[in-house]
């Protein structure tokens, strides 16, 4: 992934989960001071949601049928989620802009 800043270029790498707004997803930059929005992907929401709609059946599954076989599939699940997203910020969206300028919201411009 590429954590550079859209204003002014530097790399926000080392910061960015301290000082993300997760409600809002959006930062401020450290060095310029520009509005940022969190930049996902389509496929890093896809693979979230159905590895946890794949976990939460799992586990509701296993908790009407008692299995602990299925509990087990259902760790294994949301492990292999986590395990793709991590591969796929690695490989597919290494070039991808992780922080895009935040548009002004309208009628507050």
């Amino acid at each position: 992934m590429d954590y550079r800043c859209a204003h002014c270029g530097r790399d926000l790498a080392t910061s960015k989960p301290a000082r993300s707004l997760i409600a809002r997803m959006d930062i401020d930059c450290p060095y310029c001071m520009g509005r940022l929005q969190v930049n996902v992907h389509r496929a890093e929401t896809l693979i979230v949601l159905g590895s946890v709609a794949g976990c939460v059946a799992l586990a509701a599954l296993a908790y009407v049928r008692q299995s602990q076989v299925l509990l087990l599939a259902a760790l294994g699940g949301g492990i292999a989620g986590a395990a793709a997203i991590y591969i796929l910020e690695r490989t597919w969206l290494r070039g991808w802009r992780r922080f895009r300028a935040r548009a002004p919201i309208r009628g507050m411009e």
